[in-house]
């Protein structure tokens, strides 16, 4: 077996992927939720989504590098760094998207409001999407996979439902 392999079928370096994409629409709904519960302008709306991303992705190379800086006690090869830097950007990724998304949105003459709305519908999409992948890749039993793609629609939803109930 690989190392790549040892965690599931889908190995590391995609769980990585799959791990920060969540990691960041989760924040970026939760960006989105807040924003739905104010008035705002389409381009702080926009700033706000895309810079939260931006910060996530930060925050997320910081954290890698850092723990890997602190766990090894030679240089870090250029490799690891790259993909922890590659895996960090896919945090960020919802946030630019949602961003561009406002944009379009509101080239499409929809309001901020429902364009925010959509986008947290979105969202939910992409968590149960990222859940999909990761629980087909997953050695797990059949139950505890559907009970993790079934917690990922949930907290997508329930982010949208508090959302609402804010409003």
């Amino acid at each position: 077996m690989t190392r790549a392999r040892v965690h599931g079928d889908l190995g590391l370096v995609v769980r990585a992927y799959v791990r920060t994409a969540l990691t960041g629409s989760i924040f970026a709904m939760s960006v989105l939720a807040y924003l739905g519960d104010h008035e705002t302008t389409l381009a702080t709306a926009v700033l706000t989504v895309i810079g939260t991303g931006l910060v996530i992705f930060f925050g997320e190379a910081y954290a890698g590098l850092l723990s890997m800086a602190l766990s090894s006690e030679q240089a870090l090869p250029r490799g690891e760094v790259l993909h922890e830097l590659g895996a960090s950007a896919t945090a960020a990724a919802p946030g630019i998207v949602a961003g561009l998304f406002l944009l379009g949105a509101d080239l499409a003459g929809l309001t901020v409001a429902t364009a925010i709305d959509i986008a947290l519908w979105l969202g939910a999409l992409t968590l149960l999407l990222c859940s999909v992948v990761e629980a087909r890749g997953s050695h797990r039993s059949l139950p505890i996979r559907v009970a993790s793609v079934v917690g990922s629609v949930v907290v997508g939803v329930g982010i949208i439902i508090l959302k609402a109930k804010l409003h």
